[in-house]
């Protein structure tokens, strides 16, 4: 049985909380958090153009936190695109 897009989506958000523990630096659950809140936040319909947009502000991002938060998004919105490719095909 194949699993649907929200069972894909679920999982990945499931596996993603389990990374988050105290014994990890706060950057790294931090960048946990921000993809389960990207790929929560996300309307599977448009996901390719929060990518777009995702790249054009990281075109114009100067300090480093942003930087790292956007390519964090990214690789979330980067994924999430690539299930809804593999559901749809």
């Amino acid at each position: 049985m194949t699993m649907s897009l929200e069972d894909v989506i679920n999982e990945r958000v499931t596996f993603l909380k389990e990374q988050i523990n105290p014994t990890n630096k706060p950057a790294v659950n931090k960048t946990f958090q921000l993809q389960i809140e990207a790929i929560r936040a996300a309307d599977i319909e448009k996901v390719a153009f929060l990518i777009l947009q995702k790249k054009k502000q990281l075109e114009n991002a100067r300090d480093m936190d942003a930087i790292e938060r956007l390519y964090t998004e990214l690789d979330a919105l980067e994924w999430l695109q690539r299930q809804v490719v593999n559901h749809i095909a």
